[in-house]
């Protein structure tokens, strides 16, 4: 309902730019902050999904134990050390869901800043509040935010910061060096940006140094603190998992799909190399950095979590705010539906999946129950919509700044 009144409002109701900030911080007060009071502090309920794991690295980081040699964690080396940092206030999984929830507003705000000077500040500017507005409501998120307290927004904060210095700088070096960062703090799987974004740049001797300049003392420094245990987290990439395209096409397929086989990983990490890379050189040679990376991003973790077996639903928050700020028009309803339609999918699916035991079907007759045909027109529904998203940059306009 509040998505149907944004939407109505678009042309009669219009925000002074002077109000911006102050809506921004009541409507994350409203959708995050206080939630978060209600579930965590008023009910009381413990936290779910990751967090708890991320619990456990991170009361070992704060006893400044060694990363993948005296504990393990599926992340990127710092991730540990960077959730240990509110335990020292309050110890307590919640510190970290809190401080995830908070990196969040920061992102948020950020891409917010980005979107602005390309628009006119006095009526576009009033789309980009609403579209916070918007990103706040939806549920994809909300849940993934505040009850799944999901680290995967922090590599979108790696984004927009790359972003913003370089629009500042005008210098490919920069973008190295945050990107090197964020592959130092998040998750290996930022590295599929990394690598197209080589062809996007117009100086790529700079990027690459920029990347040098954190990577090879971050390499050389777990190597000798760990040996060879910093690459535990790449070993995930042979489990699988829905929703993608290998678990939709197994049923009628059978064997002749390979899941959990290394020959599958390979294919989807050449195929989403491959996209994202042509994608990067397409608008290199348009000269458009700045539209080319948004597009890049979004297009890479779509295309990643309908070909990558080990990909899991939750991985749409990787690029749900900047899908929201860059391809979602407030003036076509077939934006908004589809928007919700993928938000809906996103959040139901995953706990009929684990609440079945994670199955992965292997023929038709296993939709002879009724839950089990759900979740798998479910993981339908989101490979479509993946499939629309990553259609919808054929022709969007240009908004370079």
């Amino acid at each position: 309902m509040l998505v149907l009144l944004l939407w109505q409002t678009r042309k009669t109701v219009r925000i002074a730019p002077s109000y911006h900030t102050t809506l921004f911080l009541l409507s994350f007060l409203c959708f995050r902050i206080i939630p978060f009071i209600l579930v965590y502090v008023i009910l009381d309920y413990d936290t779910r999904s990751d967090v708890p794991m991320f619990y456990d690295s991170a009361v070992e980081a704060l006893k400044l134990k060694v990363v993948y040699r005296e504990f393990d964690t599926a992340y990127s080396p710092l991730f540990p050390y960077l959730t240990a940092l509110p335990l020292m206030v309050w110890n307590s999984p919640k510190a970290i869901l809190l401080l995830l929830m908070l990196t969040e507003g920061v992102t948020l705000w950020l891409t917010y800043k980005l979107y602005l000077p390309s628009v006119d500040r006095l009526r576009y500017s009033d789309d980009l509040l609403r579209k916070i507005m918007l990103y706040l409501m939806l549920p994809i998120p909300f849940v993934l935010s505040v009850l799944g307290g999901q680290e995967d927004i922090l590599m979108w904060l790696f984004g927009a910061w790359a972003l913003l210095i370089w629009r500042r700088k005008r210098d490919d070096l920069w973008i190295g060096i945050v990107l090197g960062l964020g592959m130092v703090v998040t998750k290996a799987i930022l590295v599929l940006t990394l690598i197209p974004v080589f062809f996007l740049v117009q100086n790529r001797f700079r990027y690459v140094l920029g990347l040098i300049i954190v990577g090879l003392p971050s390499l050389v420094i777990m190597y000798a603190l760990a040996g060879l245990e910093f690459l535990e987290p790449i070993q995930q990439a042979n489990d699988p998992r829905t929703p993608n395209l290998w678990t939709i096409l197994r049923p009628a397929l059978g064997d002749i799909v390979p899941l959990g086989r290394k020959s599958l990983n390979w294919v989807g990490l050449v195929s989403i190399l491959g996209l994202a890379s042509f994608v990067g050189y397409a608008y290199r040679r348009q000269g458009r950095f700045f539209d080319g990376f948004i597009v890049l991003w979004i297009v890479t973790y779509a295309f990643m979590m309908i070909v990558q077996q080990s990909s899991l639903a939750n991985y749409a928050y990787i690029f749900i705010m900047p899908l929201v700020f860059a391809a979602i028009s407030f003036d076509k309803k077939s934006h908004l539906l589809l928007l919700l339609a993928f938000n809906f999918t996103i959040v139901v699916q995953p706990p009929i999946w684990w609440g079945m035991d994670m199955p992965l079907f292997t023929s038709l007759a296993d939709f002879a129950n009724g839950w089990a045909l759900t979740e798998y027109l479910l993981e339908i529904i989101i490979v479509g919509c993946l499939l629309y998203i990553i259609n919808l940059f054929r022709t969007l306009p240009k908004v370079s700044p």
